[in-house]
């Protein structure tokens, strides 16, 4: 077998194991549904959507240039629109990761050096994200906007910016403007632009963004003349530092590249490829990111403290964690909480990781298999770091189930519809890797099978980590090529319109049950908080002393807490404003709790210090940030970025 033989079977068989892995993606989002009526109604619309989606194509393709440019415009003004609705009437309380990110960045950008919380030596991965964003804030703060403004305005900016450059490369690739509306339409009529990438402010939209950037300027490299490759080089050579500075795992993109490189020098084409000078660059701007960690390290006055740093083999030993399937393990984590230091925590996952080893044999490509389910699972979007509305308005109790049901079922449906049809590319296409699409579509599944490779078989897993198969499937589906079909007829359309939407409306009904039983429903929140376990100091409620809020509640609630302080005895009630009707909790923990009906209405929390001592009582405080509707009463002085923590929720039992 020579050289050139034996790279294209490389090439072939790296494209099956990406399309061994997208059909375990297919099967866990068809088995791992809200509950076996959903998967029932998903496998169908799936296929429906496999066979009529590629007959609309010849009919989409013969619109005039001028006409997509039209639907484009109209399409992405109305994402804009609903991401505005979005954000103004149904705002979510933010919290773990991406909260105590956000605080510190708040903190940062009006001027405060200090680190009031633990988070960061555990986890200094995150300081640069933190630094980063509160330059933003700070340049948003100069512009007059509040800190929650200027998170949405960024990531609006990002959300909708990635949105835009896959249609922008989907139309300079292939000319193809059913691709283009098919990119469009995966933003405008599904959950992602609406729900956790606009809602929280974390690390996966700019990876995601990045990556989508740094391939796609690959694929136009040699369409672009000298001044064009100077500007498009320090780009990438910018993006890939703040990429890599944002998200470590992005590193799988250089042995990504190294194996493309390898690959197209035996098929002899790396040279006619011309790129060798963008992944150096790429390349360039990751070795670049380590130096400029630690100087980021030194402006955001944040010093290393290495006795309470977690050790890599912390999230090896997690990713085989076989009860936990490779998730993020809470008692993995305590475990190396009350170790004190970094080495005896290492030690301790050394051991933990051969233990789990010798213990799992053949039980350890199950547990891979699990963990490649997790993470190609997209039926969560709408839960990802957010503890529920702030207020959740009637219209959406009524029917919260069947929304949840909606927004689960409509993700994991067009994850399904784009794995399936890069699927059906992957299989068609004989790789010949002779374009310049070919050798960059080589390297996108190199690097998905990079990212699933590093995360199933090394690290932990979480679903939204496997999301940055969406940006990479966009360029898949845009670099090769696909079979013809033949064009869907008017009565087909009308047909499989009328399937589907009978069957997503049955499927959301039916979204754990038809009468929603056994489901917790939140009905308003304030579920932002910087945790004991990190070191958030409470505050101090002297003996006579009263604090308060205010909360609105559009529909019933059958189990309120309010989160307090461990061994704290204070008195909290909940008043409701219009009846003074009253209702007095009871101290759970560090929690005081109440169970039982509690109507419709505005209610105010009252806290009361009656002992003779302070009593500690947990309150988040995140500069000019609004976390709630209503601002904390404290002795008469409203503070509107000062909230207490407290959830009411509806549990529905089973009928």
């Amino acid at each position: 077998m020579g050289p050139v033989t034996g790279a294209r079977r490389v090439s072939r068989g790296l494209a099956w194991i990406l399309v061994a892995c997208l059909v375990g993606g297919l099967v866990s989002n068809f088995t791992f549904s809200q509950n076996w009526v959903t998967s029932l109604i998903l496998v169908p619309l799936t296929l429906l959507g496999w066979w009529g989606l590629p007959k609309l194509a010849p009919v989409i393709d013969r619109l005039t240039n001028r006409q997509v440019t039209l639907l484009v415009g109209v399409g992405m003004a109305v994402m804009v629109l609903l991401q505005m609705a979005v954000l103004k009437w149904l705002p979510v309380t933010v919290y773990h990761d991406p909260l105590r990110v956000l605080d510190q960045a708040t903190r940062m950008a009006v001027g405060h050096t200090s680190w009031k919380i633990t988070y960061f030596w555990r986890y200094p991965q995150n300081v640069p994200i933190a630094y980063l964003l509160s330059r933003w804030l700070k340049l948003t703060t100069e512009m007059g906007m509040g800190v929650n403004r200027g998170v949405h305005l960024l990531s609006m900016l990002m959300l909708d910016g990635m949105v835009l450059l896959g249609i922008d490369t989907a139309w300079r690739v292939s000319k193809k403007k059913h691709l283009v509306l098919g990119i469009l339409a995966f933003g405008v009529l599904t959950p992602f632009a609406y729900t956790y990438y606009l809602q929280v402010f974390y690390t996966d939209l700019p990876v995601m963004f990045v990556l989508l950037y740094l391939l796609r300027t690959l694929v136009l490299w040699r369409r672009r003349n000298w001044w064009q490759k100077s500007l498009s080089g320090a780009l990438l050579v910018l993006l890939a530092m703040l990429g890599q500075l944002t998200k470590a795992n992005m590193i799988v993109i250089i042995p990504a590249m190294l194996l493309t490189a390898l690959i197209l020098w035996g098929r002899h084409r790396f040279k006619q490829s011309q790129l060798l000078v963008p992944m150096l660059l790429i390349t360039l701007g990751i070795a670049l990111s380590f130096p400029l960690s630690s100087t980021l390290d030194k402006a955001a006055h944040f010093t290393r403290q290495t006795d309470y740093e977690f050790p890599l083999t912390q999230w090896v030993a997690m990713g085989l964690n076989e009860k936990s399937n490779g998730v993020y393990n809470t008692k993995d984590a305590v475990a190396n909480v009350k170790l004190k230091t970094k080495a005896a925590r290492n030690a301790h996952n050394l051991q933990v990781i051969k233990q789990r080893l010798a213990k799992q044999n053949v039980g350890l490509i199950k547990l891979w298999l699990a963990k490649l389910m997790v993470l190609t699972n997209a039926g969560n979007i709408f839960h990802w770091y957010n503890g529920g509305m702030q207020e959740a308005p009637r219209s959406y109790l009524k029917a919260a189930p069947v929304f949840t049901g909606l927004v689960a079922i409509s993700y994991q449906l067009a994850t399904c519809l784009l794995f399936g049809f890069v699927i059906k590319r992957l299989l068609a296409t004989k790789m010949t890797l002779a374009s310049a699409n070919g050798q960059v579509a080589l390297l996108v599944i190199l690097t998905a099978l990079g990212y699933l490779a590093f995360h199933v078989l090394l690290w932990e897993v979480e679903e939204r980590y496997g999301e940055v198969l969406v940006p990479l499937s966009w360029l898949l589906v845009t670099l090769l090529p696909a079979a013809d079909d033949q064009p869907i007829t008017p009565k087909q359309v009308g047909s499989v319109f009328a399937l589907g939407t009978v069957a997503v409306l049955v499927g959301a009904m039916t979204n754990l049950g038809v009468n929603s039983s056994g489901q917790t429903v939140t009905v308003a929140a304030q579920r932002s908080q910087l945790s004991t376990q990190y070191g958030a100091k409470p505050v101090e409620l002297a003996p006579g002393k009263q604090i308060s809020q205010v909360v609105k509640i559009n529909g019933a609630a059958s189990d309120v807490s309010v989160q307090i302080h461990a061994k704290s005895h204070v008195t909290v009630t909940l008043v409701e404003l219009k009846t003074g009707d009253e209702y007095v909790f009871k101290r759970h923990a560090d929690e005081y709790d109440y169970q039982g009906n509690v109507p419709a209405g505005t209610y105010q929390f009252v806290i009361k210090n009656q002992t003779a001592v302070d009593q500690d009582v947990d309150i988040v405080h995140v500069p000019h940030y609004r976390m709630a509707p209503y601002p904390m009463d404290d002795q008469g002085t409203v503070h509107w970025d000062t909230s207490l923590i407290y959830w009411f929720r509806d549990v529905r039992s089973a009928n």
